[in-house]
């Protein structure tokens, strides 16, 4: 799930709870007893107060878990965050922790965005939304430690906008090569080709003349 800054979502979470792929009955939890963490992708816990819900409709027998936003924006910095649930009965036992649910929240800064990199790469639309976030991060991160360094605040000119999108492709292509099955790939650093460098740093050729 992708969101913006500042956004305040209209649709509740609906999550369905499952282990190892096999769905979770919550007849032993309790929605008042349950708990609900929202953290940064550096581990800083977000203030975010979610109204819980169990749905236990027995018409498809599988009881989903409902999270309703607070009434305030949740989202005040960029990046992949983490949302725990953990269930409870009613005096605290039994406790189960889910899998965590990974948002991505994106920034106006002037880098790609999942939106306008699908736009302008159109073999990103295998991606999840986690995955292309991650490599364009990287993506950014390696572009900006070597291209010279813009003034606080600045949006990134086209260039680097441009060498963002052709370093993500490599990390993809490395990743890929590296994958143990079709389609998946291992995200790893992958060092800047010469063709990102000239982009980032174009080397003028002066000529002589006789």
């Amino acid at each position: 799930m992708t969101y913006w800054i500042g956004d305040i979502p209209a649709l509740d979470l609906v999550l369905e709870p499952a282990r190892r792929g096999e769905p979770i009955t919550l007849t032993p939890f309790t929605a008042a007893q349950t708990q609900v963490e929202l953290r940064t992708f550096d581990g800083v816990l977000v203030p975010a107060v979610f109204t819980i819900t169990f749905d236990t409709d027995d018409i498809d027998d599988i009881d989903r878990v409902i999270l309703a936003w607070p009434p305030a924006s949740v989202f005040t910095i960029a990046g992949l965050h983490t949302l725990n649930v953990t269930l409870r009965g009613t005096s605290g036992s039994p406790r189960e922790r889910l899998a965590p649910v990974y948002l991505v929240v994106q920034a106006d800064d002037g880098w790609h965005t999942l939106d306008t990199a699908r736009i302008e790469w159109p073999d990103s639309d295998g991606l999840s939304d986690v995955q292309l976030f991650q490599i364009l991060e990287l993506g950014r991160q390696q572009v900006a430690a070597y291209a010279p360094k813009l003034a606080l605040n600045a949006r990134p000119p086209v260039n680097y906008r441009h060498a963002q999108l052709m370093q993500a492709r490599n990390l993809l292509n490395a990743g890929r090569a590296e994958g143990e099955g079709e389609g998946e790939f291992v995200l790893r650093p992958f060092p800047l080709d010469w063709m990102v460098r000239q982009t980032l740093r174009p080397h003028q050729i002066i000529g002589v003349v006789a």
